[in-house]
């Protein structure tokens, strides 16, 4: 007896069956409760900001004297991927982004090793330079908003202030990791001096600093021992009030005393402001409508491998405290963002949905096989989950929508094994010559074989996922780990659970007497086929033209092939790039406009406005680097939707309609951009063209290559937010010293440059003390707003020379001449040029990048129509409906300067679909190979091992058209713009899991082919005898899978997975149970091959 067949017998005395079924329970139970919950699988990415300064120098020199040989020297570091950096005026920026799943702490190790090991090859003009590690760990799980009812009573500064004191609570709560304050003027001493008293008391901003940096101390003298005792020794005082700092001698002239309070007014409240945060309702929010309400967020993110369910419910908890203990009823807390919250609702929905899922199967089994078998392919179903699930805790997965779409995936493929277990029980058990261990064991070895197989082939197809590189590696992950897990737990409890529960429960019936195998309606439709080669003939050249036709529908642009589908999330991201020359006012009051605007959308419940500063990062901003996004012309609209269960379009439709509505904005140089969340891997946009140069070619050739591509792009239909990183002219003035005079008397540039920089950007000289501070209190030394109104105001500023530069003859000789005070404007004056505007550079290469977003088109056909139009003659462009792959273009011509050349696969979503279809279509044929190889082995034939897999081109018949079909119905427009149904990665792993999927029942029907052909039937007979015996539990199980992933089609982003593996398994199964027969016979039914079956019978598969 085969070791399978007696651990089956053994299984049947219930211990071991009852031991896997208790454990399985519980395993699954403390895996559902202690395993991490999150919405999406996290991916590592480790990037590492490297900031450099390097004042006096021009972008030109600092791309040329500090960027080159740094990125040089970044490069050679293990695991970098890619190195962006941009060069502008006195600074540099390099970010190294390392590979997908590269080491953390072992990427900012040996970014800091390779920094300080060659600091000796530092330029010498570069003054100082710091490194900040950006990995996913900070971007924040919750945002919360405190807002002011009363803005006269609680402004900005107000709420600053409440919440540096929140942030201090939420910090202690386990498990958060960084707790950031965004937006409102902090609490400031602000010195703002007046030059005309400082001039008539001979006083400069240098002697105020030097006094307050000499007067602000406090020092350890060490201990002293009085009266046989220790005493700490002090020495000095800090100042602690707004009165001392008054009262500070800042300069001694005549003999007199010159008080700070003499020569500048000392302000202690809100700083000035660098940035506006407010936050409007609409009319449909639950508060009712409220517009330019004051508002601080805080930003919470957790520490790794914690819970963000568990800390974002401790942070609600603790704020609910704050609000009835620390919080002034004026102020109330509004959530902009809870991962933890959606986390646990997408766990909870999909866990219900496969409650339901198990349900609508178990129901489907009983009403074909009755309420007994149904009950025991029903008891398998959790022990597999279970098993799973503590598989899935042990090595370190979370539990988020992925792996439950996993789950749910593979819930028509681990019933498949207790079902054809169960059907062949069901028909031994009428066999009243064994008993009913014996009848358990042979139904079981019967289908021993092909079980085994078909798992093989499932573990065969999924295990390719794991190989696909970029982000989407370790998004697919658990699918790539969950599917083949369950399905062979599922063949681990078919074979030792189910035998012994169809044993208990299944009753012994007498088998039905069938006469002929003619007599049922397989065999009378299939007889025909069989009998007349010419129409069996006839038959398959329909489905080879039928499989052409349908494959070519993607060539033909009838099923639009996309990365990535569009999710469905509760917040919409609206970011607004003014002019650079804009200032902080012109910015908030376009950003006043935009947020009035949308929150006139239905849909609307409130906008939180950030403008000079960015909002909290999600992992799209993480990647796209958006918290680099600070200045005064840059503003950041966060959006919140109502649930997506009252809404009559998912967000993706408002996004269209959104950007319909703002179209308006974008003029004059106004960039207003509406940002999705994307449910996947993040790119830096939709479409993003890189434009390079030969070595020689100027960066302005580069940006007239761009210009000229973003005309083209603007002719484009559907095409919309094109934005470049090229900046806009921006006037610089600039101060120049006369250094003759300055020399004369004694006066150095440096101290001009500081002069000016203190009076116009601020210093801070010191920190107040006061106990009660959450925050250090800075002193910052500043001219009056009254006084920064112009040029004018600067040159009135006063500087000392140096003591000991200038001197003088005497009588007595050579001596120093006292210090002398001169006015700026004296020194100098101020020249008007343009500013410098950034250089952009990736992997050593200068760069200008072209970006823009597709409304209901997809990057492939776009790139396809502009590539084919470089360099052809210009025309009017014809409908972009009737293009094809094999007539790309729109007849719309344009060109590039010589020397520049445009790449497509960088950091747009082209190149992670080229890079995940290719991995995909790989791993396909690795999946392909490997199934070929195992049924070769098996089978010992290579007709035979062909004719099973015919099953799997077959899925092609009803993937495409399913596709097509879908973009017939519904609604396809929305805002003037398309929006079809997407064949995206998704549905490429649907049509993979359907190559192990489909196996299974042609395997199986081969198997009892042979099986009837043993017995001395006909290869006509067999064929037959085979399909009618099969076809039952054949659609059982097509059944079952399609039912299983019926309750997928409601994710936006696992739908296409779900349609493919619907649509593909309806042709698939149909065409399996006619076209493998006729093909058993074209091949086998030979009279050279007549005359071998007549002395031997077929291998055994």
């Amino acid at each position: 007896m085969h070791p399978v067949d007696r651990l089956v017998g053994y299984s049947l005395g219930g211990g071991l069956p009852k031991l896997i079924f208790v454990v399985g329970l519980l395993a699954g139970v403390l895996a559902l409760t202690f395993t991490p919950r999150e919405e999406e699988p996290q991916i590592v990415v480790p990037m590492v900001d490297v900031i450099v300064q390097a004042p006096g120098l021009s972008a030109r020199q600092v791309e040329r004297q500090v960027v080159i040989p740094l990125e040089k020297l970044l490069a050679q570091i293990p695991g970098v991927e890619h190195v962006y950096s941009t060069a502008a005026a006195g600074s540099a920026t390099a970010t190294l982004r390392f590979h997908v799943g590269e080491d953390r702490e072992d990427s900012l190790l040996n970014t800091y090793n390779k920094l300080y090991s060659n600091q000796h090859r530092m330029p010498p003009v570069v003054s100082n330079w710091m490194l900040r590690p950006v990995e996913v760990d900070d971007v924040p799980i919750v945002m919360l908003a405190l807002w002011s009812e009363d803005p006269q009573r609680y402004d900005d500064f107000e709420l600053r202030r409440l919440a540096d004191e929140v942030s201090t609570f939420l910090q202690a709560i386990p498990a958060t990791s960084e707790v950031n304050v965004i937006g409102g003027r902090p609490r400031t001493v602000r010195i703002l001096i007046d030059p005309e008293s400082m001039g008539a008391r001979n006083t400069t901003a240098q002697d105020v600093v030097m006094a307050l940096s000499v007067s602000n101390v406090l020092r350890d003298a060490g201990g002293l021992t009085v009266s046989n005792g220790s005493v700490l020794l002090e020495a000095g005082d800090v100042i602690r009030s707004v009165g001392e700092l008054q009262g500070l001698v800042v300069n001694v002239v005549d003999g007199a005393p010159v008080y700070l309070r003499d020569v500048a007014r000392v302000v202690d409240g809100p700083a000035e402001a660098e940035s506006y945060t407010w936050i409007g309702f609409a009319p449909q929010h639950p508060r009712g409508a409220a517009s330019d309400r004051p508002m601080v967020a805080i930003s919470v993110a957790k520490q790794r491998g914690s819970n963000a369910v568990s800390v974002a419910e401790a942070v609600h908890q603790a704020m609910g405290r704050m609000q009835r203990e620390l919080l002034p009823p004026e102020v109330q807390v509004e959530v902009l963002r809870d991962y933890g919250q959606t986390a646990d609702e997408k766990v909870n929905n999909l866990s219900t949905s496969l409650g339901f899922a198990i349900f609508t199967v178990v129901v489907f089994i009983g009403v074909f096989l009755g309420w007994r078998p149904a009950l025991v392919v029903g008891l398998a179903v959790p022990i597999c989950y279970g098993i799973t699930l503590a598989l899935d805790m042990a090595l370190g997965y979370t539990i988020n929508r992925v792996t439950l779409f996993a789950l749910i995936l593979s819930l028509g493929l681990l019933v498949d094994d207790p079902i054809t277990g169960v059907d062949n029980i069901s028909r031994f058990m009428g066999r009243g010559d064994l008993s009913v261990g014996d009848r358990v064991v042979a139904a079981m070895a019967e289908i021993r074989i092909p079980l085994i197989l078909s798992t093989v082939t499932i573990i065969f197809a999924f295990l390719p996922l794991a190989g696909i590189t970029g982000m989407m590696g370790p998004y697919m992950a658990p699918m790539a780990f969950n599917v083949p897990a369950s399905v062979i737990t599922s063949t681990l409890v078919a074979f030792l659970v189910t035998p012994w529960l169809a044993s208990r429960l299944l009753q012994a019936q007498p088998v039905a007497q069938v006469t002929s195998v003619s007599e049922g309606p397989y065999a009378r439709f299939m007889a025909p086929l069989l009998d007349n080669r010419k129409l069996a003939k006839l038959v398959l050249w329909a489905v080879l033209g039928l499989f052409l036709v349908t494959a070519a529908l993607p060539v033909f642009r009838l099923v639009p092939l996309k990365l990535l589908p569009f999710d469905n999330k509760n917040e919409v991201q609206v970011l607004i790039d003014m002019p650079e020359s804009a200032s902080l006012e012109q910015t908030a009051a376009l950003a006043r406009e935009v947020a009035e605007t949308v929150t006139r959308v239905p849909e609307v419940q409130a906008v939180a406005a950030f403008v000079g500063v960015p909002s909290a990062i999600d992992f799209n901003g993480m990647v796209r680097r958006y918290y680099q996004r600070i200045g005064p012309h840059l503003g950041d609209l966060r959006i919140t939707l109502a649930d997506k269960t009252r809404r009559e379009h998912q967000s993706h439709g408002l996004v269209l309609r959104l950007r319909q509505l703002l179209e308006p904005f974008n003029r004059g140089g106004i960039s207003v951009k509406v940002v999705e969340v994307p449910p996947g891997p993040p790119v830096l946009s939709t479409l993003v063209a890189e434009i390079y140069a030969d070595a020689l070619t100027p960066y302005e050739t580069q940006k007239e290559a761009a210009r000229a591509l973003m005309e083209r792009l603007g002719r484009e239909a559907h095409v919309v937010e094109i934005d470049s990183t090229m900046e806009a002219d921006r006037e610089r003035r600039r101060f120049v010293t006369d250094r003759q005079k300055a020399a004369l008397s004694g006066i150095a540039a440096d101290d001009v440059a500081q002069t000016l920089a203190m009076a116009n950007e601020g210093y801070v000289a010191g920190y107040l003390q006061l106990e009660r501070e959450a925050r250090p209190l800075p002193m910052e030394l500043r001219l009056d707003p009254r006084h920064r109104l112009s040029e004018h105001d600067f040159k009135r500023l006063l500087v000392r020379g140096r003591q000991g530069v200038a001197k003088s003859t005497t009588a007595q000789g050579l001596e120093v001449a006292p210090q002398p005070l001169a006015a700026i404007g004296e020194l100098g004056d101020f020249e008007h040029g343009p500013a410098d505007t950034m250089i952009h550079r990736k992997d050593l290469r200068p760069v200008v990048y072209v970006m823009a977003e597709l409304n209901g088109r997809t990057p492939a056909e776009i790139i396809a129509d502009v590539h084919a139009d470089m360099g052809a003659a210009p025309g009017a462009g014809d409908d972009w409906q009737d293009r094809t792959f094999l007539s790309s273009g729109a007849g719309d011509g344009w060109s590039l300067p010589e020397g520049t050349d445009v790449q497509w696969t960088g950091e747009g979503e082209w190149r992670i679909t080229k890079d995940v279809f290719r991995d995909m279509g790989l791993g396909y044929a690795f999946a392909l190979l490997a199934i070929f190889f195992v049924l070769r082995v098996q089978t010992a034939s290579s007709s035979l091992s062909l004719i099973i897999m015919l099953s799997i081109p077959l899925t092609v018949i009803g993937i495409m058209p399913g596709f097509w079909l879908m973009n017939q119905f519904g609604e396809r427009w929305i805002a003037g713009a398309p929006e079809p149904v997407l064949f995206t990665a998704t549905a490429m792993i649907g049509m993979i899991a359907l190559a192990g999927i489909v196996v299974r029942n042609s395997l199986i029907l081969v198997e009892f082919i042979s099986q009837a052909r043993e017995a001395g039937a006909s290869i006509r007979d067999a064929l037959l005898q085979a399909g009618s015996v099969r076809m039952r539990p054949v659609l059982l199980t097509a059944g079952t899978t399609l039912l299983g992933n019926l309750i997928i089609t409601l994710d936006p982003v696992f739908a296409g997975l779900a349609l493919a593996i619907i649509f593909g398994i309806v042709a698939s199964t149909a065409f399996t149970l006619v076209v493998v027969p006729i093909v058993y016979l074209l091949v086998f039914d030979k009279p050279e091959l007549q005359a071998a079956a007549a002395s031997a019978p077929p291998e055994d598969v």
